[in-house]
């Protein structure tokens, strides 16, 4: 055979082996393309920016090289919904669980943050603080007018359970709305309230969270990414998977956690739940069980000792 037509042949079959999903080896680099924070006091992302690096490190020996974009376009959760299915400005998101984005994405159902969003607890004026401390019933509890953002999972649990819900579509806009009076409570993930409180402290300073209460609405943060990129997707399973078996995966979650479950006191609260129906709670735990995701009735300072030592 012709020298230049055998290099010709094994140049084809190499870029065959770059289209197959799961050949081991990169042909070319990864791009994980991510999306940008909705405001400059978003900073609900950094945790999962961050796991996404260290899956990347972990994977590299098997996958190659990989690159990690922020795409400068600031969008709604519909938008980037859209924008995931193409693949095109966006291919990766770290979002809570629905069943639409279960059946038009790829899913990889690990809850990253072992289920702790869905213990949401409420941020409240300090004018408020005795009205919630003798909240002793679920009913009295949904009697008091909450916000929430017009396009979360937790908008419709609540609704549905039958809260009278205050809806924007600016994050933002929602701590403004609380500190005018047009919502009473604010539910956020415990890994959340605090670090908000603090960040929007000088304009609304009167804000503060609840020490009496968690109302758990079963939720789930998955990767999703683009149907167009399931290498990806292998990728960030196989590296999961990896972080959780070396111990990795629960070094960076509870470093990045702990702060917030020791100060939160959720096995001290008073706990009531509802149900989500956009969240399958045996999804949650169909790859790695039940005994992943974080239990609220334990002491977190207990679980915490280990990985805040110096």
């Amino acid at each position: 055979m012709d020298f230049n037509l055998l290099r010709l042949c094994v140049y084809l079959l190499f870029l065959s082996l770059c289209n197959l999903v799961y050949f081991p080896y990169a042909c070319s680099a990864d791009k994980f393309v991510i999306n940008h924070s909705v405001s400059e006091s978003d900073r609900r992302y950094q945790y999962t920016y961050e796991l996404l690096d260290l899956i990347i490190q972990e994977t590299n020996a098997d996958f190659g090289d990989a690159s990690i974009e922020v795409t400068n376009l600031v969008m709604s959760r519909n938008r980037i919904f859209k924008s995931l299915q193409d693949g095109q400005t966006i291919n990766v998101m770290a979002e809570a669980s629905n069943e639409e984005w279960n059946t038009k994405l790829i899913p990889i159902p690990i809850p990253i943050r072992k289920g702790i969003q869905g213990f949401r607890v409420f941020i409240i004026k300090n004018e408020n603080k005795n009205l919630l401390a003798n909240i002793d019933s679920l009913e009295q509890l949904m009697r008091l007018r909450t916000g929430s953002g017009s396009q979360w999972s937790t908008r419709v649990a609540m609704k549905q359970a039958g809260f009278d819900v205050v809806e924007s579509a600016q994050y933002d806009s929602l701590f403004n709305m609380l500190s005018k009076g047009r919502f009473i409570t604010f539910g956020r993930g415990v890994n959340e309230a605090y670090q908000e409180v603090e960040l929007f402290q000088k304009r609304y300073p009167e804000l503060i969270v609840d020490e009496h209460i968690v109302l758990n609405i079963p939720l789930a943060t998955y990767y999703y990414v683009s149907p167009t990129k399931p290498r990806l997707a292998n990728r960030i399973k196989v590296g999961l998977l990896r972080m959780i078996e070396n111990g990795k995966f629960d070094k960076l979650f509870y470093q990045w956690h702990c702060e917030y479950l020791m100060r939160s006191q959720l096995n001290k609260r008073k706990l009531f739940k509802i149900s989500n129906p956009l969240v399958v709670e045996s999804q949650m735990t169909s790859i790695m069980g039940k005994d992943f995701l974080f239990n609220s009735s334990l002491d977190a300072s207990s679980i915490c000792q280990k990985y805040l030592k110096p």
